[in-house]
Protein backbone atom coordinates (compact mmCIF):
# COMPACT_ATOMS: atom_id res chain seq x y z
CA UNK A 1 0.00 0.00 0.00
CA UNK A 2 1.30 3.40 -0.99
CA UNK A 3 2.40 5.83 2.04
CA UNK A 4 -0.18 8.32 0.90
CA UNK A 5 -3.17 5.71 0.66
CA UNK A 6 -2.28 4.10 4.19
CA UNK A 7 -2.08 7.76 5.73
CA UNK A 8 -5.55 8.23 4.31
CA UNK A 9 -6.81 4.84 5.59
CA UNK A 10 -5.60 5.37 8.76
CA UNK A 11 -6.78 8.79 8.75
CA UNK A 12 -10.25 7.65 8.12
CA UNK A 13 -10.57 4.82 10.37
CA UNK A 14 -9.55 7.76 13.20
CA UNK A 15 -12.05 10.05 12.43
CA UNK A 16 -14.54 7.00 12.83
CA UNK A 17 -12.88 6.26 16.07
CA UNK A 18 -11.00 3.16 14.77
CA UNK A 19 -7.58 2.70 15.36
CA UNK A 20 -5.99 -0.24 13.21
CA UNK A 21 -6.02 -3.43 15.14
CA UNK A 22 -3.13 -3.72 17.67
CA UNK A 23 -2.94 -7.14 16.64
CA UNK A 24 -2.27 -6.35 13.03
CA UNK A 25 0.82 -4.61 13.60
CA UNK A 26 1.77 -7.24 16.70
CA UNK A 27 1.87 -9.48 13.62
CA UNK A 28 3.67 -7.64 10.79
CA UNK A 29 6.25 -6.89 13.13
CA UNK A 30 6.33 -10.96 14.14
CA UNK A 31 6.80 -11.59 10.82
CA UNK A 32 9.22 -9.19 10.55
CA UNK A 33 11.87 -10.79 13.10
CA UNK A 34 11.39 -14.20 11.22
CA UNK A 35 12.00 -13.02 8.07
CA UNK A 36 15.64 -12.29 9.67
CA UNK A 37 17.48 -15.19 9.75
CA UNK A 38 19.98 -16.30 11.96
CA UNK A 39 23.41 -15.95 10.41
CA UNK A 40 25.79 -18.93 9.13
CA UNK A 41 27.80 -18.56 12.55
CA UNK A 42 24.88 -18.42 14.73
CA UNK A 43 23.28 -21.24 13.23
CA UNK A 44 26.64 -23.19 13.92
CA UNK A 45 26.50 -21.97 17.52
CA UNK A 46 23.06 -23.21 18.10
CA UNK A 47 23.21 -26.65 16.63
CA UNK A 48 26.52 -27.29 18.62
CA UNK A 49 24.39 -26.01 21.73
CA UNK A 50 21.65 -28.79 20.70
CA UNK A 51 24.32 -31.30 20.30
CA UNK A 52 26.01 -30.81 24.05
CA UNK A 53 22.04 -31.04 25.22
CA UNK A 54 21.52 -34.18 23.16
CA UNK A 55 24.38 -35.72 24.57
CA UNK A 56 23.42 -35.09 28.08
CA UNK A 57 20.23 -37.59 27.61
CA UNK A 58 22.13 -40.19 25.84
CA UNK A 59 22.75 -43.18 27.87
CA UNK A 60 26.67 -43.18 27.83
CA UNK A 61 27.53 -41.28 31.03
CA UNK A 62 30.91 -40.51 29.87
CA UNK A 63 29.99 -37.85 27.24
CA UNK A 64 28.26 -36.41 30.61
CA UNK A 65 31.40 -34.17 31.99
CA UNK A 66 32.71 -33.03 28.88
CA UNK A 67 29.17 -31.70 27.68
CA UNK A 68 28.88 -30.15 30.62
CA UNK A 69 32.19 -28.33 30.94
CA UNK A 70 31.51 -26.96 27.35
CA UNK A 71 27.99 -25.57 27.97
CA UNK A 72 29.50 -23.71 30.98
CA UNK A 73 32.41 -22.46 28.83
CA UNK A 74 30.09 -21.07 26.35
CA UNK A 75 27.48 -19.61 28.90
CA UNK A 76 30.15 -18.59 30.89
CA UNK A 77 32.02 -16.32 27.76
CA UNK A 78 28.88 -15.01 26.95
CA UNK A 79 27.61 -13.73 30.15
CA UNK A 80 30.51 -11.95 31.55
CA UNK A 81 29.16 -8.19 29.81
CA UNK A 82 25.60 -8.76 29.44
CA UNK A 83 23.71 -5.61 27.30
CA UNK A 84 21.52 -7.92 25.81
CA UNK A 85 20.67 -11.58 25.86
CA UNK A 86 23.38 -14.03 25.30
CA UNK A 87 23.59 -15.98 22.61
CA UNK A 88 23.74 -19.40 24.47
CA UNK A 89 21.15 -18.27 26.88
CA UNK A 90 18.60 -17.48 24.16
CA UNK A 91 19.49 -20.56 22.10
CA UNK A 92 19.33 -23.19 25.42
CA UNK A 93 15.83 -21.67 26.28
CA UNK A 94 13.91 -24.00 24.58
CA UNK A 95 15.72 -26.91 25.86
CA UNK A 96 15.33 -25.68 29.91
CA UNK A 97 12.69 -28.21 30.55
CA UNK A 98 14.30 -30.82 29.16
CA UNK A 99 17.56 -30.05 30.73
CA UNK A 100 15.56 -29.87 34.33
CA UNK A 101 14.17 -33.33 34.03
CA UNK A 102 17.36 -34.65 33.43
CA UNK A 103 18.93 -33.00 36.43
CA UNK A 104 15.76 -34.85 37.77
CA UNK A 105 16.80 -38.28 36.78
CA UNK A 106 20.05 -38.02 36.92
CA UNK A 107 21.94 -39.72 40.37
CA UNK A 108 25.72 -38.97 39.95
CA UNK A 109 25.29 -36.52 42.99
CA UNK A 110 29.06 -34.75 41.13
CA UNK A 111 27.60 -34.41 37.62
CA UNK A 112 23.88 -33.40 39.11
CA UNK A 113 25.55 -30.67 41.04
CA UNK A 114 27.34 -29.32 37.76
CA UNK A 115 24.47 -29.69 35.51
CA UNK A 116 22.51 -27.59 38.22
CA UNK A 117 25.12 -24.88 38.65
CA UNK A 118 24.36 -24.26 34.71
CA UNK A 119 20.99 -24.36 35.19
CA UNK A 120 20.85 -21.69 37.76
CA UNK A 121 22.45 -19.44 35.17
CA UNK A 122 19.51 -20.30 32.65
CA UNK A 123 17.04 -20.31 35.18
CA UNK A 124 17.40 -16.14 34.87
CA UNK A 125 15.28 -16.41 31.33
CA UNK A 126 12.51 -18.47 33.55
CA UNK A 127 10.07 -16.88 36.11
CA UNK A 128 6.90 -17.59 36.63
CA UNK A 129 5.45 -15.90 33.72
CA UNK A 130 6.70 -19.61 32.36
CA UNK A 131 4.29 -21.50 33.95
CA UNK A 132 3.85 -22.43 38.22
CA UNK A 133 6.13 -24.61 37.87
CA UNK A 134 9.20 -22.08 37.11
CA UNK A 135 9.34 -19.91 40.08
CA UNK A 136 12.86 -18.70 41.23
CA UNK A 137 14.98 -21.03 39.08
CA UNK A 138 18.10 -18.84 39.07
CA UNK A 139 18.27 -19.51 43.46
CA UNK A 140 16.61 -23.14 43.18
CA UNK A 141 19.65 -24.37 40.95
CA UNK A 142 21.74 -22.55 42.52
CA UNK A 143 21.18 -24.29 46.44
CA UNK A 144 21.24 -27.73 44.42
CA UNK A 145 24.53 -27.00 43.17
CA UNK A 146 27.39 -27.85 45.46
CA UNK A 147 29.88 -25.92 43.52
CA UNK A 148 30.78 -22.62 45.72
CA UNK A 149 33.81 -21.12 43.99
CA UNK A 150 31.71 -20.66 40.23
CA UNK A 151 29.34 -18.33 41.53
CA UNK A 152 31.18 -14.78 40.68
CA UNK A 153 32.29 -16.42 37.43
CA UNK A 154 28.91 -16.25 35.99
CA UNK A 155 28.65 -12.44 35.86
CA UNK A 156 27.55 -9.05 36.99
CA UNK A 157 23.93 -10.07 36.11
CA UNK A 158 23.44 -13.21 37.34
CA UNK A 159 24.80 -12.05 40.38
CA UNK A 160 22.17 -9.08 40.44
CA UNK A 161 19.37 -11.63 39.70
CA UNK A 162 20.33 -14.02 42.03
CA UNK A 163 19.93 -11.40 44.76
CA UNK A 164 16.82 -10.39 43.90
CA UNK A 165 15.75 -14.14 44.00
CA UNK A 166 17.50 -14.58 47.49
CA UNK A 167 15.41 -11.28 48.77
CA UNK A 168 12.25 -12.53 47.41
CA UNK A 169 12.37 -15.73 48.95
CA UNK A 170 13.68 -14.60 52.32
CA UNK A 171 11.22 -12.09 52.51
CA UNK A 172 8.52 -14.63 51.80
CA UNK A 173 9.69 -16.61 54.51
CA UNK A 174 9.20 -13.94 56.95
CA UNK A 175 5.43 -12.55 55.67
CA UNK A 176 4.31 -16.71 56.09
CA UNK A 177 6.15 -16.92 59.76
CA UNK A 178 8.00 -19.74 58.81
CA UNK A 179 10.58 -20.81 61.64
CA UNK A 180 14.39 -20.86 60.31
CA UNK A 181 15.08 -24.05 61.28
CA UNK A 182 12.36 -25.36 59.30
CA UNK A 183 13.45 -23.62 55.78
CA UNK A 184 16.50 -22.86 54.02
CA UNK A 185 17.01 -19.63 55.50
CA UNK A 186 20.78 -20.47 56.74
CA UNK A 187 21.59 -21.61 52.99
CA UNK A 188 20.19 -18.35 51.80
CA UNK A 189 22.11 -16.37 54.12
CA UNK A 190 25.35 -18.20 53.45
CA UNK A 191 24.75 -17.72 49.68
CA UNK A 192 23.73 -13.75 49.81
CA UNK A 193 27.67 -13.91 51.81
CA UNK A 194 29.10 -15.13 49.27
CA UNK A 195 27.81 -12.84 46.34
CA UNK A 196 31.08 -9.98 46.28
Amino acid sequence: MAPAKEQETRRASIEQGKEPAKDEQKGKAESKRAEEELSEEDLQFKSELEMLVERLSEPNKDLYAPALDNLKRFIRDSTSSMTAVPKPLKFLRPHYPALTAIHSNWTDLKLKSQLADILSVLGMTYSEKDGENYKRECLKYRLLSNIDSTISEWGHEYLRHLSLEIGEEYQENLENGVNREDTHTEQLIKLSLEIK
